[in-house]
């Protein structure tokens, strides 16, 4: 079965039908993409935005801890 699969004439085959296909549903293909591509380039920008949110609390905890210090000043 493997041979049958690598014989020239039969890959040709699958390459005209494979080739058909996709002439033929181009559109929809091209729309998929760019849908798939629209969410994609949305959740970047969610998790982006995560991130940022995240370091910013991370920062004021941070500060929290050191404004206690600063008040006391040098013993």
């Amino acid at each position: 079965m493997s041979t049958f699969f690598k014989h020239p004439v039969v890959l040709l085959g699958v390459g005209a039908v494979a080739g058909f296909y996709i002439h033929k549903h181009r559109k929809e293909i091209i729309a998929a993409a760019e849908k798939y591509t629209g969410v994609g380039k949305d959740y970047f920008l969610q998790q982006k935005e995560s991130l940022e949110d995240l370091a910013a609390e991370a920062r004021e905890a941070e500060e929290a801890v050191d404004a206690p210090a600063k008040k006391k000043g040098p013993e």
